[in-house]
């Protein structure tokens, strides 16, 4: 069995123990983020009137999701940010109170602050290390049931680490 590849992010997270909030289509909203991370075009003297449609309806799209996503946090607030180290099969952060080893329940990941619309992930904790302070570090193996959405989030994965490899070896002196 291969190592799964690992990404590690500062995201809004919260745990939703046993009732699962009100989801979303997960499958939709990492396919709208692959469209949202794909590679914007540079724009060029030679391109054609076609092209430069395209990019102003593509910056038009990207305004609406930007003024819908303001729209929808105005009624709420996103969980606090904090550090996760994210796989295809499980997740592993601090929580601010203590869990225990077996509870099942929902990760919300919130990745992208152009959509504030949480990614729900069912899974069930596998590891819980108590910290100074009443928190702890949690380790959790996802529970998807949903091949696409697996495949989806692997995509997602694979595309973040790829771009933090990139980042990583392309690092400006300034």
């Amino acid at each position: 069995m291969s190592t799964p590849i690992k990404i590690q992010a500062d995201l809004p997270v919260a745990w939703h123990l046993d009732v699962p909030p009100i989801g979303s289509d997960g499958v939709l909203l990492l396919r709208v983020l692959a469209l949202l991370e794909a590679v914007p075009s540079n724009y060029n003297e030679d391109d054609s009137a076609e092209t430069l449609r395209w990019q102003g309806l593509e910056a038009r799209v990207d305004l609406c999701l930007l003024l819908l996503g303001q729209l929808l946090l105005r009624d709420g607030v996103l969980p606090q940010v904090c550090a996760i180290e994210l796989s295809g099969e499980g997740a592993c952060w601090t929580h601010p109170q203590l869990l225990r080893v077996g509870e099942r329940g929902t990760l919300a990941l919130y990745l992208s602050p152009r959509i504030p619309q949480p990614l729900l992930l069912p899974a069930s904790l596998t590891d819980v290390q108590a910290k100074e302070g009443g928190s702890c570090l949690v380790q959790a193996k996802f529970e998807l049931g949903d091949i696409e959405l697996q495949d989806w989030l692997d995509k997602t994965i694979f595309r973040r680490h790829r771009r933090e490899i990139f980042e990583r070896k392309h690092v400006h002196d300034e």
